[in-house]
This record gives structure tokens, C-alpha cells and sequence, in this order.
């Protein structure tokens, strides 16, 4: 759980810097875990939590009626609803990727036969500097689902 943990910190981390930097820019959005940090005080109310709730509960369900009648081991399943929510905060990935290539088109390559649809030198420095994170993240919630994050 504490890879997991400072993951879900380093997506906080990286959502604040995009509304402190990007929001006069671009509408970076909150997406759900800053939501979730955001509004402590209704936490029952929150989309995340009702949407994470609804998809564990159906495939626990789910999980819970295959493993009595074929007699395995339901965990896995029933941790799979999280998974769905874990994997969708990986959005922010998306957001940062949008940033730093809108960034690097308006400063950098200015006098480029650059477009935001096609830029070769632009989406090869996105995809080095975003891609090892967005991977990591998912690594490590796959990790999580495994029961080896220790």
C-alpha cells in the first residue's frame, strides 16, 4: 500500500502544479482524487467514492456468486472495482502531456512547422518525460492488485 500511496501524492502533487501553472492557459479540470483531497467535508457525496463504490460492490457481487459456484478465490475480483478507479486518476498524465506539449509548441518550437496535431520533436519529448510516470503509476496499481506492494 505505500507505493500506492505515494503515487496517489506524486498525481496531488502533479494536479496542483497544473492548476498553479496551466489554469490561466488551459481548463485543466480537477479530476477525481483532487476532488476527493479537496472536499473532505462531503466525502459520502463525492462522485469517486459513489462511482468506486458502485463498480466494487457489482463486481464483488459478481465476484462473490463465480467463487461459490466454481469454489476460488474471490479477492482478486473484488479488488477489481478499485482498480478502475485507481487506473481513471490517471488522467492527469493526460493533463500534464497537454500542458508541457501546448507549453513547448508556444515557447520552444515557435518558428516549427509545428501544429498541435503534428509536431514529431514535440510528441517525442512528451512521450519521454510523461510516458516512464504514466507507466510507473500503472505498474504500481497493478502491483497493488496483486497483493506484492509492500
Amino acid at each position: 500500500m505505500a507505493k500506492l500511496i505515494n503515487m496517489f501524492l506524486v498525481l496531488v502533487t502533479i494536479q496542483a502544479c497544473l492548476i498553479l501553472y496551466a489554469a490561466p492557459m488551459t481548463t485543466t479540470g480537477g479530476g477525481s482524487i483532487w476532488t476527493f483531497m479537496t472536499n473532505i467535508e462531503s466525502w459520502s457525496s463525492l462522485s469517486f467514492l459513489l462511482g468506486l463504490i458502485g463498480i466494487a460492490g457489482g463486481i464483488g457481487l459478481l465476484g462473490i456468486a463465480a467463487g461459490t459456484a466454481f469454489g476460488f478465490k474471490t479477492d482478486f475480483l473484488i479488488f477489481a472495482g478499485a482498480i478502475a478507479g485507481f487506473i481513471s486518476m490517471g488522467s492527469i498524465f493526460v493533463n500534464l502531456a497537454n500542458v508541457l506539449r501546448d507549453d513547448l509548441i508556444s515557447r520552444v518550437f515557435v518558428g516549427a512547422e509545428c501544429t498541435l496535431a503534428s509536431c514529431p520533436p514535440v510528441t517525442f519529448i512528451v512521450a519521454i518525460t510523461i510516458a516512464p510516470i504514466a507507466f510507473f503509476y500503472a505498474w504500481t496499481v497493478i502491483e497493488w492488485w496483486r497483493g506484492k506492494d509492500y
